[in-house]
Protein backbone atom coordinates (compact mmCIF):
# COMPACT_ATOMS: atom_id res chain seq x y z
CA UNK A 1 0.00 0.00 0.00
CA UNK A 2 1.11 3.56 -1.21
CA UNK A 3 1.46 6.95 1.19
CA UNK A 4 -1.25 8.35 2.95
CA UNK A 5 -3.88 9.72 0.30
CA UNK A 6 -2.62 8.25 -2.71
CA UNK A 7 -4.23 4.96 -3.96
CA UNK A 8 -2.97 1.26 -4.99
CA UNK A 9 -5.19 -0.57 -7.66
CA UNK A 10 -5.41 -4.15 -8.30
CA UNK A 11 -7.71 -6.75 -9.92
CA UNK A 12 -9.30 -8.67 -7.68
CA UNK A 13 -9.44 -12.73 -9.17
CA UNK A 14 -11.35 -14.51 -6.81
CA UNK A 15 -14.44 -16.63 -5.81
CA UNK A 16 -16.68 -16.03 -3.27
CA UNK A 17 -18.99 -19.00 -1.32
CA UNK A 18 -21.62 -18.89 1.39
CA UNK A 19 -21.23 -21.63 3.91
CA UNK A 20 -22.32 -22.52 7.28
CA UNK A 21 -20.30 -22.87 10.63
CA UNK A 22 -20.24 -26.35 10.34
CA UNK A 23 -19.39 -26.62 6.41
CA UNK A 24 -16.39 -24.15 8.11
CA UNK A 25 -15.39 -27.08 10.54
CA UNK A 26 -15.03 -29.91 8.45
CA UNK A 27 -13.13 -28.39 5.49
CA UNK A 28 -10.62 -26.80 7.93
CA UNK A 29 -9.92 -30.46 8.93
CA UNK A 30 -10.11 -32.21 5.78
CA UNK A 31 -6.46 -33.91 4.99
CA UNK A 32 -7.07 -32.85 1.38
CA UNK A 33 -7.41 -29.01 1.84
CA UNK A 34 -5.18 -29.10 4.85
CA UNK A 35 -2.31 -30.13 2.52
CA UNK A 36 -2.54 -27.59 0.63
CA UNK A 37 -1.36 -25.29 2.98
CA UNK A 38 2.09 -23.39 3.20
CA UNK A 39 1.51 -21.53 5.62
CA UNK A 40 -0.49 -21.85 9.25
CA UNK A 41 -3.39 -19.72 9.75
CA UNK A 42 -3.12 -16.34 10.40
CA UNK A 43 -6.33 -14.81 12.39
CA UNK A 44 -6.95 -11.22 12.33
CA UNK A 45 -10.43 -8.93 13.19
CA UNK A 46 -11.56 -6.73 10.59
CA UNK A 47 -14.07 -3.80 11.41
CA UNK A 48 -15.80 -1.64 8.28
CA UNK A 49 -18.15 0.80 7.95
CA UNK A 50 -20.12 0.77 4.90
CA UNK A 51 -21.48 4.46 2.62
CA UNK A 52 -23.53 4.95 0.14
CA UNK A 53 -26.53 7.48 -0.32
CA UNK A 54 -30.05 6.86 1.14
CA UNK A 55 -31.28 5.62 -2.12
CA UNK A 56 -28.61 3.19 -3.03
CA UNK A 57 -26.91 4.70 -5.75
CA UNK A 58 -23.88 2.98 -5.55
CA UNK A 59 -25.19 -0.04 -5.10
CA UNK A 60 -27.04 -0.04 -8.12
CA UNK A 61 -24.11 0.36 -9.74
CA UNK A 62 -22.31 -2.50 -8.45
CA UNK A 63 -20.19 0.05 -6.56
CA UNK A 64 -19.10 -0.90 -2.77
CA UNK A 65 -17.38 1.95 -0.93
CA UNK A 66 -15.85 1.55 2.79
CA UNK A 67 -13.59 2.29 5.41
CA UNK A 68 -11.81 -0.52 7.48
CA UNK A 69 -9.85 -1.13 10.13
CA UNK A 70 -7.07 -3.53 9.58
CA UNK A 71 -5.22 -3.80 12.85
CA UNK A 72 -4.13 -0.21 13.49
CA UNK A 73 -4.75 0.96 10.05
CA UNK A 74 -7.47 2.65 8.54
CA UNK A 75 -8.10 1.56 4.45
CA UNK A 76 -10.54 3.19 2.48
CA UNK A 77 -11.50 1.05 -0.31
CA UNK A 78 -13.67 1.16 -3.42
CA UNK A 79 -14.72 -1.59 -5.12
CA UNK A 80 -16.31 -1.78 -8.47
CA UNK A 81 -16.77 -4.26 -11.78
CA UNK A 82 -13.88 -4.77 -13.77
CA UNK A 83 -14.83 -3.38 -17.43
CA UNK A 84 -11.84 -5.34 -18.82
CA UNK A 85 -12.10 -8.89 -16.95
CA UNK A 86 -11.89 -11.84 -18.10
CA UNK A 87 -14.49 -13.95 -19.95
CA UNK A 88 -15.37 -15.96 -16.88
CA UNK A 89 -16.12 -12.77 -14.99
CA UNK A 90 -14.19 -13.17 -11.92
CA UNK A 91 -12.48 -10.06 -11.65
CA UNK A 92 -13.19 -6.54 -10.23
CA UNK A 93 -11.14 -3.23 -10.12
CA UNK A 94 -10.19 -2.21 -6.71
CA UNK A 95 -9.07 1.09 -5.32
CA UNK A 96 -7.24 1.47 -1.51
CA UNK A 97 -6.52 4.52 0.13
CA UNK A 98 -5.10 4.81 3.78
CA UNK A 99 -6.63 7.19 6.09
CA UNK A 100 -6.59 8.48 9.16
CA UNK A 101 -9.56 7.53 11.07
CA UNK A 102 -13.02 5.56 10.59
CA UNK A 103 -14.43 8.45 8.70
CA UNK A 104 -14.77 8.56 5.29
CA UNK A 105 -12.52 10.42 3.05
CA UNK A 106 -15.04 11.94 0.71
CA UNK A 107 -11.98 13.94 -0.93
CA UNK A 108 -9.86 11.54 -2.02
CA UNK A 109 -13.30 10.47 -4.65
CA UNK A 110 -13.81 13.78 -5.90
CA UNK A 111 -10.04 14.42 -6.72
CA UNK A 112 -8.82 10.76 -8.38
CA UNK A 113 -9.55 11.31 -11.69
CA UNK A 114 -10.44 7.29 -12.30
CA UNK A 115 -14.09 7.61 -9.91
CA UNK A 116 -14.92 10.53 -12.37
CA UNK A 117 -17.86 7.65 -14.35
CA UNK A 118 -18.62 5.64 -10.75
CA UNK A 119 -19.34 8.44 -8.78
CA UNK A 120 -21.20 10.34 -11.75
CA UNK A 121 -24.86 11.99 -10.99
CA UNK A 122 -23.82 11.09 -6.74
CA UNK A 123 -23.81 14.17 -4.92
CA UNK A 124 -20.53 12.63 -2.79
CA UNK A 125 -21.19 14.88 0.50
CA UNK A 126 -24.83 12.98 1.00
CA UNK A 127 -22.69 9.58 1.56
CA UNK A 128 -23.64 8.24 4.63
CA UNK A 129 -23.29 4.72 6.90
CA UNK A 130 -25.70 2.26 5.89
CA UNK A 131 -23.90 -0.66 7.71
CA UNK A 132 -20.91 -2.08 9.64
CA UNK A 133 -19.29 -5.73 9.43
CA UNK A 134 -17.19 -7.34 12.17
CA UNK A 135 -15.50 -9.86 10.99
CA UNK A 136 -12.92 -12.48 12.39
CA UNK A 137 -10.94 -13.90 9.50
CA UNK A 138 -8.43 -16.35 9.46
CA UNK A 139 -6.61 -16.38 6.68
CA UNK A 140 -4.39 -19.30 5.13
CA UNK A 141 -2.12 -19.15 1.74
CA UNK A 142 -2.30 -22.44 -0.50
CA UNK A 143 -0.27 -23.68 -3.20
CA UNK A 144 -1.92 -26.10 -5.60
CA UNK A 145 -0.34 -28.82 -7.50
CA UNK A 146 0.01 -27.03 -10.67
CA UNK A 147 1.93 -24.30 -8.27
CA UNK A 148 -0.50 -21.53 -7.98
CA UNK A 149 -0.41 -19.56 -4.89
CA UNK A 150 -4.10 -18.68 -3.70
CA UNK A 151 -5.22 -16.82 -0.17
CA UNK A 152 -8.03 -18.75 1.31
CA UNK A 153 -9.91 -16.25 3.77
CA UNK A 154 -12.30 -17.63 5.47
CA UNK A 155 -14.55 -15.26 7.59
CA UNK A 156 -17.37 -15.73 10.26
CA UNK A 157 -18.83 -12.51 12.16
CA UNK A 158 -21.89 -9.93 11.86
CA UNK A 159 -23.06 -7.57 9.62
CA UNK A 160 -25.06 -5.22 11.51
CA UNK A 161 -27.24 -2.15 10.39
CA UNK A 162 -29.25 0.23 13.50
CA UNK A 163 -31.50 -2.50 15.03
CA UNK A 164 -30.82 -5.59 12.81
CA UNK A 165 -28.01 -8.50 12.13
CA UNK A 166 -26.69 -11.34 9.99
CA UNK A 167 -24.24 -14.04 10.83
CA UNK A 168 -21.84 -14.34 8.33
CA UNK A 169 -19.92 -17.54 7.24
CA UNK A 170 -17.75 -16.93 4.05
CA UNK A 171 -14.83 -18.63 1.93
CA UNK A 172 -12.95 -16.38 -0.33
CA UNK A 173 -10.21 -17.81 -2.93
CA UNK A 174 -8.70 -14.89 -4.63
CA UNK A 175 -5.45 -15.67 -6.81
CA UNK A 176 -2.22 -14.25 -5.89
CA UNK A 177 -0.06 -16.07 -8.73
CA UNK A 178 -0.54 -18.61 -11.25
CA UNK A 179 -3.45 -19.29 -13.27
CA UNK A 180 -6.85 -18.95 -13.52
CA UNK A 181 -7.50 -22.77 -13.91
CA UNK A 182 -5.86 -23.65 -10.88
CA UNK A 183 -8.36 -21.28 -9.03
CA UNK A 184 -10.95 -23.30 -10.69
CA UNK A 185 -9.37 -26.64 -9.38
CA UNK A 186 -9.46 -25.54 -6.09
CA UNK A 187 -13.14 -23.95 -6.40
CA UNK A 188 -13.86 -27.96 -7.33
CA UNK A 189 -11.96 -29.44 -4.55
CA UNK A 190 -13.75 -27.52 -1.87
CA UNK A 191 -17.02 -27.77 -3.00
CA UNK A 192 -16.52 -32.00 -3.17
CA UNK A 193 -16.17 -31.37 0.50
CA UNK A 194 -18.38 -29.59 1.99
CA UNK A 195 -21.36 -28.05 -0.02
CA UNK A 196 -20.50 -24.56 0.10
CA UNK A 197 -22.42 -22.50 -2.87
CA UNK A 198 -20.35 -19.95 -4.92
CA UNK A 199 -22.25 -16.78 -4.70
CA UNK A 200 -22.29 -13.22 -5.93
CA UNK A 201 -23.26 -11.97 -2.55
CA UNK A 202 -20.38 -9.79 -1.21
CA UNK A 203 -20.77 -8.42 2.81
CA UNK A 204 -21.86 -4.79 0.52
CA UNK A 205 -24.89 -6.60 -0.96
CA UNK A 206 -25.55 -8.49 2.54
CA UNK A 207 -25.47 -5.32 4.54
CA UNK A 208 -27.82 -3.64 2.11
CA UNK A 209 -30.59 -6.24 2.21
CA UNK A 210 -30.16 -5.80 5.93
CA UNK A 211 -30.44 -1.74 5.52
CA UNK A 212 -33.44 -2.68 3.37
CA UNK A 213 -34.73 -5.06 5.81
CA UNK A 214 -35.04 -2.95 8.43
CA UNK A 215 -36.85 0.03 6.25
CA UNK A 216 -39.03 -2.70 5.34
CA UNK A 217 -37.95 -2.57 1.83
CA UNK A 218 -36.58 -6.37 1.36
CA UNK A 219 -38.27 -7.27 -1.26
CA UNK A 220 -36.30 -5.30 -3.54
CA UNK A 221 -33.33 -7.70 -3.14
CA UNK A 222 -35.41 -10.76 -2.82
CA UNK A 223 -37.46 -10.28 -6.02
CA UNK A 224 -37.13 -12.13 -8.97
CA UNK A 225 -34.16 -11.52 -11.40
CA UNK A 226 -35.08 -11.79 -15.60
CA UNK A 227 -31.60 -12.96 -17.39
CA UNK A 228 -29.64 -9.25 -18.13
CA UNK A 229 -28.88 -8.58 -21.62
CA UNK A 230 -26.09 -10.28 -22.82
CA UNK A 231 -23.41 -7.73 -24.61
CA UNK A 232 -21.26 -9.83 -27.29
CA UNK A 233 -17.69 -8.59 -28.87
CA UNK A 234 -18.07 -7.27 -32.37
CA UNK A 235 -17.53 -10.07 -34.48
CA UNK A 236 -17.61 -12.82 -31.98
CA UNK A 237 -16.52 -16.35 -31.99
CA UNK A 238 -18.80 -19.28 -31.56
CA UNK A 239 -15.67 -20.13 -28.55
CA UNK A 240 -16.89 -16.09 -27.15
CA UNK A 241 -20.79 -17.06 -27.39
CA UNK A 242 -20.58 -19.93 -25.57
CA UNK A 243 -18.51 -18.67 -23.14
CA UNK A 244 -20.31 -15.60 -22.23
CA UNK A 245 -23.51 -17.62 -22.12
CA UNK A 246 -23.18 -19.89 -19.84
CA UNK A 247 -21.44 -17.22 -17.01
CA UNK A 248 -24.60 -15.26 -18.08
CA UNK A 249 -26.89 -18.05 -17.15
CA UNK A 250 -24.85 -19.02 -13.94
CA UNK A 251 -25.33 -15.12 -12.97
CA UNK A 252 -28.82 -15.47 -13.82
CA UNK A 253 -29.39 -18.57 -11.29
CA UNK A 254 -27.56 -17.51 -8.80
CA UNK A 255 -29.88 -14.17 -8.79
CA UNK A 256 -32.82 -15.75 -8.03
CA UNK A 257 -31.65 -18.29 -5.17
CA UNK A 258 -32.80 -15.50 -2.63
CA UNK A 259 -36.63 -14.94 -3.88
CA UNK A 260 -36.55 -19.33 -3.74
CA UNK A 261 -35.82 -19.47 -0.15
CA UNK A 262 -37.40 -16.54 1.11
CA UNK A 263 -40.36 -17.83 -1.01
CA UNK A 264 -41.10 -14.02 -2.23
CA UNK A 265 -42.17 -14.58 -5.55
CA UNK A 266 -43.34 -17.66 -7.48
CA UNK A 267 -40.81 -16.14 -10.47
CA UNK A 268 -37.67 -17.13 -8.81
CA UNK A 269 -38.44 -20.72 -8.96
CA UNK A 270 -39.54 -20.12 -12.94
CA UNK A 271 -36.93 -18.18 -13.15
CA UNK A 272 -33.94 -20.79 -11.72
CA UNK A 273 -35.41 -22.77 -14.32
CA UNK A 274 -35.27 -20.99 -17.16
CA UNK A 275 -31.30 -20.15 -15.86
CA UNK A 276 -30.87 -24.21 -16.11
CA UNK A 277 -32.65 -24.72 -18.96
CA UNK A 278 -31.03 -22.06 -20.92
CA UNK A 279 -27.36 -23.27 -20.40
CA UNK A 280 -28.37 -26.56 -21.25
CA UNK A 281 -29.34 -25.04 -24.18
CA UNK A 282 -26.46 -23.46 -24.76
CA UNK A 283 -24.00 -26.72 -24.38
CA UNK A 284 -27.20 -28.95 -26.58
CA UNK A 285 -26.74 -26.00 -29.51
CA UNK A 286 -23.27 -26.43 -29.37
CA UNK A 287 -22.85 -30.16 -28.83
CA UNK A 288 -22.22 -31.48 -32.83
CA UNK A 289 -18.84 -29.60 -32.37
CA UNK A 290 -18.21 -29.91 -28.77
CA UNK A 291 -15.45 -33.30 -28.43
CA UNK A 292 -17.29 -35.89 -27.33
CA UNK A 293 -17.09 -36.78 -23.64
CA UNK A 294 -16.65 -33.09 -22.48
CA UNK A 295 -20.02 -32.28 -22.12
CA UNK A 296 -22.40 -34.73 -21.12
CA UNK A 297 -21.82 -34.85 -17.60
CA UNK A 298 -22.25 -30.89 -16.96
CA UNK A 299 -25.38 -31.22 -18.98
CA UNK A 300 -27.11 -33.98 -16.93
CA UNK A 301 -26.41 -32.03 -14.01
CA UNK A 302 -28.08 -29.22 -15.35
CA UNK A 303 -30.67 -31.18 -16.12
CA UNK A 304 -31.09 -32.99 -12.61
CA UNK A 305 -31.29 -29.96 -10.86
CA UNK A 306 -33.89 -28.15 -13.01
CA UNK A 307 -35.75 -31.46 -12.39
CA UNK A 308 -35.92 -30.95 -8.74
CA UNK A 309 -37.13 -27.20 -9.03
CA UNK A 310 -40.38 -28.84 -11.61
CA UNK A 311 -42.76 -29.80 -8.99
CA UNK A 312 -42.56 -26.36 -6.64
CA UNK A 313 -42.85 -24.68 -10.99
CA UNK A 314 -45.93 -26.86 -11.20
CA UNK A 315 -47.63 -26.36 -8.03
CA UNK A 316 -47.37 -22.43 -8.32
CA UNK A 317 -48.55 -22.63 -11.87
CA UNK A 318 -51.86 -24.81 -10.71
CA UNK A 319 -52.44 -22.43 -7.37
CA UNK A 320 -51.78 -19.24 -9.04
CA UNK A 321 -52.93 -19.61 -12.28
CA UNK A 322 -55.58 -22.77 -13.00
CA UNK A 323 -56.79 -22.65 -9.64
CA UNK A 324 -57.40 -19.18 -8.76
CA UNK A 325 -59.24 -18.68 -12.26
CA UNK A 326 -61.52 -21.62 -11.47
CA UNK A 327 -62.46 -20.24 -8.14
CA UNK A 328 -62.93 -16.50 -9.25
CA UNK A 329 -66.00 -18.19 -10.53
CA UNK A 330 -67.27 -20.35 -7.75
CA UNK A 331 -66.46 -18.11 -4.79
CA UNK A 332 -67.96 -18.43 -1.19
CA UNK A 333 -68.39 -22.65 -2.42
CA UNK A 334 -66.15 -23.97 0.71
CA UNK A 335 -65.06 -27.13 -1.71
CA UNK A 336 -62.44 -24.94 -2.46
CA UNK A 337 -61.37 -23.86 0.58
CA UNK A 338 -60.87 -27.70 0.84
CA UNK A 339 -59.20 -27.75 -2.20
CA UNK A 340 -56.82 -25.42 -1.84
CA UNK A 341 -55.21 -26.78 1.81
CA UNK A 342 -54.40 -29.82 0.00
CA UNK A 343 -52.93 -28.17 -2.66
CA UNK A 344 -50.88 -25.77 -0.18
CA UNK A 345 -49.56 -29.22 1.37
CA UNK A 346 -48.29 -30.44 -1.59
CA UNK A 347 -46.58 -27.05 -2.23
CA UNK A 348 -44.92 -26.82 0.74
CA UNK A 349 -43.41 -29.81 0.35
CA UNK A 350 -42.66 -29.52 -3.51
CA UNK A 351 -40.85 -25.86 -1.98
CA UNK A 352 -38.92 -27.81 0.66
CA UNK A 353 -37.17 -29.70 -1.75
CA UNK A 354 -36.69 -26.59 -4.12
CA UNK A 355 -34.45 -24.94 -0.65
CA UNK A 356 -33.23 -28.58 -0.24
CA UNK A 357 -31.60 -28.62 -3.50
CA UNK A 358 -30.05 -24.89 -3.24
CA UNK A 359 -28.18 -26.08 0.16
CA UNK A 360 -27.31 -29.40 -0.83
CA UNK A 361 -23.96 -30.47 -1.95
CA UNK A 362 -24.97 -31.24 -5.37
CA UNK A 363 -25.81 -27.91 -6.65
CA UNK A 364 -23.06 -26.23 -5.19
CA UNK A 365 -20.73 -29.19 -6.86
CA UNK A 366 -23.09 -27.98 -10.32
CA UNK A 367 -22.08 -24.40 -10.00
CA UNK A 368 -18.84 -24.89 -9.34
CA UNK A 369 -18.65 -27.21 -12.32
CA UNK A 370 -19.62 -24.99 -14.62
CA UNK A 371 -17.71 -22.43 -13.85
CA UNK A 372 -14.41 -24.55 -14.01
CA UNK A 373 -16.23 -25.81 -17.44
CA UNK A 374 -16.30 -22.27 -19.15
CA UNK A 375 -12.64 -21.35 -17.30
CA UNK A 376 -11.03 -24.22 -18.25
CA UNK A 377 -12.10 -24.96 -22.10
CA UNK A 378 -12.54 -28.63 -22.39
CA UNK A 379 -13.20 -28.81 -26.08
CA UNK A 380 -9.74 -27.30 -26.47
CA UNK A 381 -7.83 -30.55 -27.28
CA UNK A 382 -4.13 -31.72 -26.72
CA UNK A 383 -3.14 -30.52 -30.11
CA UNK A 384 -4.43 -26.94 -29.31
CA UNK A 385 -7.13 -26.77 -31.98
CA UNK A 386 -10.15 -25.05 -31.23
CA UNK A 387 -13.03 -26.26 -33.21
CA UNK A 388 -15.50 -23.12 -31.78
CA UNK A 389 -12.57 -20.80 -33.77
CA UNK A 390 -14.82 -19.65 -35.98
CA UNK A 391 -17.08 -16.67 -36.51
CA UNK A 392 -20.11 -17.52 -34.46
CA UNK A 393 -22.82 -15.58 -37.28
CA UNK A 394 -21.48 -18.88 -39.96
CA UNK A 395 -22.57 -21.29 -36.95
CA UNK A 396 -26.16 -19.46 -36.02
CA UNK A 397 -26.75 -19.61 -39.62
CA UNK A 398 -26.24 -23.30 -39.84
CA UNK A 399 -27.95 -24.38 -36.87
CA UNK A 400 -30.81 -21.79 -36.95
CA UNK A 401 -32.02 -22.64 -40.55
CA UNK A 402 -32.02 -26.24 -39.50
CA UNK A 403 -33.78 -26.17 -36.61
CA UNK A 404 -36.57 -23.71 -38.42
CA UNK A 405 -37.05 -26.39 -41.26
CA UNK A 406 -37.57 -29.23 -38.56
CA UNK A 407 -39.79 -26.71 -36.99
CA UNK A 408 -41.94 -25.88 -39.79
CA UNK A 409 -42.08 -29.51 -40.71
CA UNK A 410 -42.82 -30.64 -37.07
CA UNK A 411 -46.19 -28.31 -36.87
CA UNK A 412 -47.63 -29.26 -40.26
CA UNK A 413 -51.33 -29.97 -39.62
CA UNK A 414 -51.40 -28.61 -35.96
CA UNK A 415 -54.98 -29.01 -35.50
CA UNK A 416 -54.62 -32.65 -36.18
CA UNK A 417 -51.57 -33.54 -33.86
CA UNK A 418 -51.73 -35.92 -30.90
CA UNK A 419 -50.58 -35.11 -27.62
CA UNK A 420 -47.32 -36.86 -28.39
CA UNK A 421 -46.42 -34.75 -31.26
CA UNK A 422 -47.38 -31.51 -29.82
CA UNK A 423 -44.99 -32.34 -26.95
CA UNK A 424 -42.47 -32.82 -29.94
CA UNK A 425 -43.49 -29.70 -31.29
CA UNK A 426 -43.30 -28.11 -27.83
CA UNK A 427 -39.63 -29.22 -27.24
CA UNK A 428 -38.86 -27.97 -30.47
CA UNK A 429 -40.16 -24.66 -30.61
CA UNK A 430 -38.20 -24.33 -27.06
CA UNK A 431 -34.75 -24.83 -29.04
CA UNK A 432 -35.70 -22.89 -31.40
CA UNK A 433 -36.17 -20.06 -28.93
CA UNK A 434 -33.44 -20.50 -26.79
CA UNK A 435 -31.08 -21.03 -30.01
CA UNK A 436 -32.29 -17.77 -31.52
CA UNK A 437 -31.93 -15.98 -27.94
CA UNK A 438 -28.03 -17.32 -27.75
CA UNK A 439 -27.16 -15.77 -31.09
CA UNK A 440 -29.21 -12.66 -31.01
CA UNK A 441 -27.07 -10.16 -30.09
CA UNK A 442 -25.03 -10.63 -33.45
CA UNK A 443 -28.01 -9.44 -35.20
CA UNK A 444 -29.91 -5.95 -35.49
CA UNK A 445 -32.40 -6.20 -32.95
CA UNK A 446 -35.76 -4.96 -35.20
CA UNK A 447 -34.81 -8.17 -37.11
CA UNK A 448 -34.53 -10.41 -33.75
CA UNK A 449 -37.14 -8.86 -32.30
CA UNK A 450 -40.00 -9.46 -34.63
CA UNK A 451 -38.83 -13.21 -35.09
CA UNK A 452 -38.33 -14.18 -31.48
CA UNK A 453 -41.73 -12.48 -30.85
CA UNK A 454 -43.87 -15.15 -32.59
CA UNK A 455 -41.52 -17.42 -31.89
CA UNK A 456 -42.47 -16.39 -27.58
CA UNK A 457 -46.64 -16.57 -28.54
CA UNK A 458 -46.50 -20.29 -30.48
CA UNK A 459 -44.27 -21.34 -26.91
CA UNK A 460 -46.63 -19.48 -24.24
CA UNK A 461 -49.72 -21.09 -26.23
CA UNK A 462 -48.52 -24.37 -26.15
CA UNK A 463 -47.38 -24.06 -22.36
CA UNK A 464 -50.95 -22.93 -21.58
CA UNK A 465 -52.71 -26.06 -23.00
CA UNK A 466 -49.85 -27.87 -21.24
CA UNK A 467 -50.15 -26.40 -17.78
CA UNK A 468 -53.84 -27.79 -18.14
CA UNK A 469 -52.96 -31.33 -18.94
CA UNK A 470 -50.50 -31.15 -15.90
CA UNK A 471 -52.87 -29.59 -13.99
CA UNK A 472 -54.92 -32.91 -14.55
CA UNK A 473 -52.11 -34.72 -13.20
CA UNK A 474 -51.60 -32.63 -10.12
CA UNK A 475 -55.31 -33.13 -9.17
CA UNK A 476 -54.54 -36.90 -9.75
CA UNK A 477 -52.07 -36.99 -7.01
CA UNK A 478 -54.61 -34.86 -4.80
CA UNK A 479 -57.22 -37.70 -4.84
CA UNK A 480 -54.04 -40.36 -4.88
CA UNK A 481 -53.51 -38.91 -0.76
CA UNK A 482 -56.60 -41.51 0.39
CA UNK A 483 -60.03 -40.31 1.58
CA UNK A 484 -61.34 -38.74 4.29
CA UNK A 485 -64.19 -36.47 5.59
CA UNK A 486 -63.37 -33.53 2.94
CA UNK A 487 -63.38 -36.06 -0.04
CA UNK A 488 -66.64 -35.55 -1.35
CA UNK A 489 -66.20 -31.44 -1.00
CA UNK A 490 -62.57 -32.33 -2.30
CA UNK A 491 -64.16 -34.51 -5.46
CA UNK A 492 -66.80 -31.63 -6.13
CA UNK A 493 -64.08 -28.86 -6.37
CA UNK A 494 -62.09 -30.96 -8.44
CA UNK A 495 -64.77 -32.10 -10.97
CA UNK A 496 -65.57 -28.14 -11.38
CA UNK A 497 -61.71 -27.45 -12.05
CA UNK A 498 -61.42 -30.64 -14.67
CA UNK A 499 -64.57 -28.93 -16.43
CA UNK A 500 -62.69 -25.58 -16.64
CA UNK A 501 -59.58 -27.09 -17.77
CA UNK A 502 -61.64 -28.86 -20.42
CA UNK A 503 -63.47 -25.36 -21.65
CA UNK A 504 -60.07 -23.59 -21.61
CA UNK A 505 -58.09 -26.45 -23.93
CA UNK A 506 -61.20 -25.43 -26.53
CA UNK A 507 -60.91 -22.02 -26.19
CA UNK A 508 -56.73 -22.30 -26.52
CA UNK A 509 -57.48 -24.28 -29.31
CA UNK A 510 -58.17 -21.63 -31.65
CA UNK A 511 -55.81 -19.09 -30.26
CA UNK A 512 -52.66 -21.61 -30.77
CA UNK A 513 -53.38 -22.11 -34.18
CA UNK A 514 -53.94 -18.49 -35.20
CA UNK A 515 -50.63 -18.16 -33.65
CA UNK A 516 -48.76 -20.60 -35.57
CA UNK A 517 -49.99 -19.33 -38.95
CA UNK A 518 -48.36 -16.04 -37.53
CA UNK A 519 -45.20 -18.00 -36.67
CA UNK A 520 -45.38 -19.37 -40.05
CA UNK A 521 -44.89 -16.39 -41.65
CA UNK A 522 -42.25 -14.83 -39.80
CA UNK A 523 -39.02 -13.57 -41.67
CA UNK A 524 -35.95 -15.56 -40.02
CA UNK A 525 -33.56 -13.10 -38.72
CA UNK A 526 -30.51 -14.76 -39.73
Amino acid sequence: MQTEKSATNNLEVELKFELTRKDVNVLTKDPAFIALQISPPRQSSLRATYFDTCDQKLSQRDVSLRVRKESRLYVQCCKVKAPHASADRLAREEWQWRVPGPDLDVQLLKTDKRMINFFKGVDLDKLQVQFTTNIKRQSRLLETPGGAHIRCDIDRGHIQSRTQELLVFELELELERGSERELLDLARLVTSIVPARLSSRTKAKRGLLLALNERGMAGLQQDWAKACPVTMPDNATAHEVLSISLIDGLKHLIANEDCVLTRHHIEGVHQMRVALRRMRAVITTYKKVLPTGCFEDLSRNLKAAGRTLGPARDWDVFTDGVLADVQSHFNGDPAFDILYAKVQQHRDVAYIGACDLIYSAAYAQVLTQTLHWVGTEPWIQEDLINPLAIPATKMAHNLLQHRHKKLIELGKGLAELSMDQRHQLRIAIKKMRYGAEIFAPLYPKKRVKDYIKCLCALQNGLGHMNDLVMAKALMADLISDGEDEDSPALHRAIGRVEGWCSCAQEMQESNLLNTWTAFTKAKPFW
